[in-house]
């Protein structure tokens, strides 16, 4: 798979597409490497969160 197919997987699995779905929708790549991504995106959203103080400030 190359960047350009990763990155597009990687979309997918930001609108919060189960597993499943991801499979579905692309039949043509393996399945280890669809979870590999999914895996590894949801790992980062989960130390971005943590990582996060949770304050939002508004500069205008």
């Amino acid at each position: 798979m190359n960047k350009r197919d990763r990155m597009t997987v990687e979309n997918f699995v930001s609108t919060c597409m189960d597993l499943e779905t991801l499979y579905a929708c692309f039949q043509d790549f393996s399945k280890e490497e669809i979870a590999e991504i999914y895996n590894n995106y949801k790992e980062n959203q989960v130390n971005v969160n943590k990582d996060s103080t949770g304050v939002s400030i508004n500069c205008s």
